[in-house]
């Protein structure tokens, strides 16, 4: 017992000195910090990857424009800290590069030199949100664009504010579980000699189960360098960007879609909402005045191919929309297939009416299970067709 009392004591004392003299410590290096992994490593690798190539999208040093030249302010329908939702006016790109003949390399080179101003489009919609700090992140300009709108096109516009709500959008629109309408102004027919474009569209489509629905379905493929593909439908404006459209084959089989290179078969559904006035440098018909030559109608479609709304109304309807010279300059040899001329603006009357994501789960947006968003029609359709939003607000579904 004495001898344990000794070392109890010895090491009280050792202790003691210790504290009141410290020892030098030898210096240690820190090891970083390992925080815990959520997910497997696949997981993981699919979110870097997707971290990757978002990245270019959020810009350090964003560049504000002086001005907008002859360009309409878009205007924002919807934002939070998910999505920011714009109404396009006709004009701006939606994003780098868009209708610029770009390939998709030289777009990407783009995003990654963001602070060389010289590269900077002054009618790029993207680089202008973030340029007015309405966009997510520190800096408020991460945005991510989910989907796209021809640039002489209007209407719902939807971009990202971070990863997460791009992601579960895009996969929405990759399972088609997105639905998106359209209003679109139809030219088409002969007043002096009695033919209504409707009643050739409506010959040309197919009466759908619902009341007053048709649907028109074609084969959309890409032209090649010399805008024409053999056996298909191709605009003489064509060039660099434009599709072809060729009827369906009854033997077609969509197995063999990229075997044979026929293309990819579209769908539309479009309904007769409102007949137009005739256009006041168009004269009437001799024999019947009433005879209309525009009609607004709604398009729906859970597709997203390029130009389908376009260039099936105006190669496969016979019906372009107004203002399209890209597609209503063709010579089918049918009446209806060609456009009055262009918009004063310079545009095509096509709106993206609404979007509805029923599927896309976001904190704070339970509203998108039951409610799109919806973009007032152009205030120029006034001046153009003479109607404006208070007149067609009743013809919403």
């Amino acid at each position: 017992q004495r001898s344990v009392i000794l070392r109890e004591r010895s090491y009280s004392r050792q202790s003691a000195d210790d504290l009141a003299q410290p020892q030098a410590r030898t210096r240690k290096t820190k090891r970083p910090i390992q925080l815990p992994t959520i997910g497997n490593d696949r997981t993981r690798q699919r979110s870097t990857t997707f971290q990757r190539n978002t990245a270019s999208h959020q810009t350090r040093n964003p560049t504000r424009l002086k001005s907008t030249p002859n360009l309409e302010t878009p205007q924002i329908i919807f934002s939070n800290n998910h999505l920011l939702v714009c109404n396009k006016p006709p004009g701006w790109k939606s994003q780098p590069g868009d209708g610029g003949g770009q390939s998709s390399s030289s777009q990407n080179n783009n995003n990654n030199n963001n602070n060389n101003n010289n590269n900077v489009d002054p009618k790029c919609l993207l680089t202008y949100l973030q340029s007015q700090q309405l966009g997510g992140g520190s800096l408020q300009n991460f945005l991510i664009p989910t989907h796209r709108l021809d640039q002489p096109c209007t209407g719902v516009l939807i971009f990202a504010k971070n990863g997460k709500a791009a992601s579960r959008v895009q996969v929405a629109w990759a399972k088609r579980q997105v639905e998106k309408e359209y209003w679109v102004i139809v030219e088409g027919g002969n007043a002096g000699g009695g033919v209504d474009g409707l009643e050739v569209l409506r010959y040309q489509s197919k009466k759908s189960k619902e009341e007053g629905v048709f649907r028109l379905s074609a084969l959309i493929q890409t032209t090649p360098p010399n805008g024409r593909n053999a056996g298909g439908k191709s605009s003489n404006a064509g060039g660099g960007g434009s599709v072809a459209v060729k009827p369906i084959p009854r033997n077609y089989n969509p197995k063999d879609e990229s075997k044979t290179g026929n293309g990819r078969v579209c769908h539309i559904e479009w309904k007769h909402l409102l007949a137009m006035p005739t256009p006041s440098n168009q004269s009437p018909s001799r024999n019947d005045q009433r005879i209309p030559t525009r009609h607004l109608l709604s398009v729906k479609t859970d597709t997203g191919a390029k130009h389908q709304v376009r260039a099936l109304l105006a190669l496969a309807g016979e019906t372009p929309i107004a203002g399209d010279l890209r597609y209503g300059n063709n010579r089918s040899g049918q009446g209806g297939g060609r456009v009055d001329g262009p918009l004063p603006d310079g545009s095509v009357a096509l709106h993206a009416r609404s979007v509805f994501m029923p599927t896309v789960s976001l904190g704070g947006m339970e509203f998108l299970k039951d409610e799109p968003f919806v973009a007032d029609i152009p205030n120029k359709w006034m001046d153009f067709f003479g109607i404006c939003e208070d007149d067609v607000k009743g013809l919403q579904d």
